[in-house]
């Protein structure tokens, strides 16, 4: 909810994403080639493979069944207008989901929004090896947030 809680609530001045995952984006596209059922189950193993189970009240198919029904509301591409006067950051790891972040960055920047951030740490989902940095770059992007 990274994209969509801010899009959704314009008093948000500010947002930041740490190596998002697109799901509603990625879900539209299956969408448009595949049937339904076949999307949900693709996404459902895939999220399964992942260890998402574990989460607390979902399952991998209800997750993906969520994505279904928020198809048309989740996607990043779907919250650009809402979001283009806003300041984002966008940090990216290699972890598989900079490709879509910096679409994103580059879709709000399209737009208009002259106040996106982009920052690339070289390490996986976790940052596990680069948490330092991290919190360094968000700090920094938020001590220039305007007052």
């Amino acid at each position: 909810m990274s994209v969509e809680g801010p899009a959704a609530d314009p008093a948000v001045k500010a947002f930041a994403t740490i190596s998002a995952a697109d799901l509603g984006g990625r879900m539209k596209q299956m969408l448009a080639t595949q049937a339904t059922p076949d999307a949900i189950a693709k996404v459902a193993a895939a999220l399964a493979a992942e260890g998402m189970a574990p989460l607390a009240g979902c399952t991998p198919q209800g997750l993906a069944n969520d994505l279904v029904q928020h198809v048309a509301t989740w996607p990043f591409a779907d919250e650009v207008d809402a979001l283009k006067n806003r300041t984002a950051l966008i940090v990216t790891s290699d972890d598989g989901l900079a490709d879509e972040n910096n679409r994103f960055a580059a879709a709000l920047r399209k737009a208009g929004d002259s106040h996106v951030t982009t920052a690339h740490l070289p390490t996986d989902h976790s940052y596990s090896d680069r948490r330092i940095e991290l919190s360094r770059a968000v700090l920094k992007w938020l001590a220039a947030l305007p007052r």
